[in-house]
Order: C-alpha cells, then structure tokens, then sequence
C-alpha cells in the first residue's frame, strides 16, 4: 500500500538490474557522441577473470574539440566506468580497488585500440577513471576531504577527485545531474521530481529502436521501485493519453482498461446520438414506426418516445 492507501505492484530490484539501469542512462545521457564514442560493456582486465563495468574509447580524444557533456568533459582515451548503485558502498576502499584496476589496465602492456605493445603503451594521461551512483556518497566525501584530497565540483553532480592519485577522475552523482540528457539518472533517485518521471514518461514513447525500448523500460522500473507515490499520482495524467510504452502499460493496467471502457461507452453514446437523430429525421417526414425500427434497429417504446419529444402523431 502506498500513503493514499492503493494497493501498487511490488518489483523485486537486484543489484544487476541497478547497475543495467545506470549503464542505460549513461549510453542515453551520450547519445549524442555516439559516433564519438566506442563503449564496451564488461570488459576483460588482462586474462583476469575481473572485469570493468564498463570501458568507453573516444576516437577523437586529443583534440581541442572536449564534449560538452559534465560526464564527457573529463574524457581522454581511454576511459573507465565503475558503476555503483544506492544500496551499495562507495567507500575509500571502492575508489582505491577502483584506482588498482586503471593500474592494472595501464601496466598491461598492450594497447588494443593502435595495436601497440611494450612499456607505456598506454599512458596514464589517455585514462580516466568514473564513478557513478545515483544518491550522494557524503561519508566518502568527508574521508577524502580529511585526507587532505581536493574535491572540485566541476560541474552540477560532477565531483573530480585530486591529490589521491595521478589518474584523472571524477565521482558522478547522478541524482545531482542537470540537463535533459540526464533525466534518465535522476529519476532513479528516491524523490525524483514530479516532472522528470512525467517527461521520461513522454520521452520512452519516442523510442523506436527496441533495444533502447527494454533499456528505458528497465531504468523506468527502477525509478517506480523508488517512487511508487509519484507514479500514481501521475496515473491520473496517463489516463490522458495514449502510450506505446509496455511498462507503463503495466504499471497502469487497471487505468488503461478503465480509459478503453469509457472510450467504448463514448463511441457507442455516439452512434446512439446519431441514430435517434436520424430517427428523428424520419418521423418528421411522416415514415410509419415499423420503417423506422427496421431501418434504425431501435426498439418501438424508444421510437415513440422520440416521436412525443417532436410532439408528432404518426
């Protein structure tokens, strides 16, 4: 039960569905560079079994030409994506292990992308490392900043971290991002704005391609998992419209049935309205009853009471 006291279906989140859902609105939030871009999902550090969530490569890093994006502007290179998901720590030793795997992946030896090998073939100025969690991690904050680190908020919901290491690196709150490429973030906060999960809503909608369908619709589950009141505050506006969006669907089942019956009462109040006014039409020329039951199908009590509305005496 919601605090209105209706009863709101019950999702069932794993950290898996978490971090899909901030790699989604990550690939949203970059559509624009996507031909910028070369992201890898899960990709394999070394022959370790240990992957990085994910990797991104900008094709054309180097240049003067920096994307204007607050989670793009940092880009070099190489860049790695460590996603982090509320209900799980973003602590000093996260940041470290996250520091260990830039490492890791620097001191590899080779270059994948120019198909270099040997020492240095990746330079630590080509690599960034990201962190991105949707609720704010104050404890860390605190701890960096009593280790002496500098925090400089470059960007609304952009935090780059300086003095840990010689790595380029930004902490991201996604719930703190500004811009419509962002919304897609910030709704997964708890106590999104009203009007953000309202344009989400609107933009899943646009959506043709189906894999970017199922991303939405996922990042969209995770919002109303946190959000279950404002969702049903707005099932009153989807009652409004129209939606491709199967989630929604779902989510509002019992509304939209309800919409399709009235939109069938009205259709049907409709062709009723235009038959007795036909009826009507007849019984002013003087057409006897019977004719007009058999052209109209209505019944012969409801043809003389239309006939004492027209006061006329066939």
């Amino acid at each position: 039960m919601n605090n209105q006291g209706e009863k709101v279906e019950e999702y069932t989140i794993d950290s898996r569905d978490w971090e899909t859902a901030t790699y989604g609105a990550l690939m949203f939030s970059l559509r624009k560079y996507k031909d910028r871009l070369e992201e890898e999902r899960a990709y394999k550090l070394n022959s370790k079994p240990r992957e990085l969530d994910v990797r991104i490569i900008d094709k054309l890093s180097g240049s003067e030409d920096r994307m204007d994006n607050a989670i793009a502007y940092i880009f070099e290179k190489h860049n790695i994506i460590e996603l982090k998901n509320p209900r799980e720590a973003l602590n000093i030793d996260v940041v470290w292990k996250g520091i260990s795997y830039v490492a890791q992946y620097k001191s590899s030896g080779f270059n994948d992308i120019i198909k270099k090998s040997g020492v240095d073939a990746i330079s630590i100025d080509d690599v960034t490392l990201t962190f991105i969690r949707v609720s704010r991690p104050n404890n860390l904050f605190k701890e960096m900043i009593s280790r002496g680190y500098e925090i400089e908020n470059r960007f609304p919901g952009v935090y780059y971290i300086k003095g840990m290491a010689d790595i380029k690196m930004q902490i991201v709150v996604g719930s703190e991002l500004e811009g419509d490429e962002f919304r897609s973030l910030r709704i997964q906060k708890r106590n999104a704005k009203e009007s953000d999960v309202q344009e989400y809503m609107v933009w899943t909608d646009t959506l043709n391609n189906p894999i970017d369908r199922e991303m939405a619709e996922l990042i969209l589950m995770i919002s109303y998992s946190e959000n279950r009141d404002t969702y049903v505050r707005l099932r009153r506006y989807w009652n409004m419209k129209m939606t491709k969006s199967i989630m929604i669907r779902e989510l509002f089942k019992e509304e939209f049935d309800e919409l399709e019956q009235e939109r069938r009462k009205d259709r049907a109040l409709v062709k009723e309205e235009l038959t007795e006014k036909q009826a009507k039409k007849m019984l002013r020329k003087g057409m006897p009853y019977e004719d007009i039951m058999e052209y109209t199908d209505l019944s012969i009590d409801r043809i003389r009471q239309l006939a004492e509305e027209l006061e006329v005496l066939v």
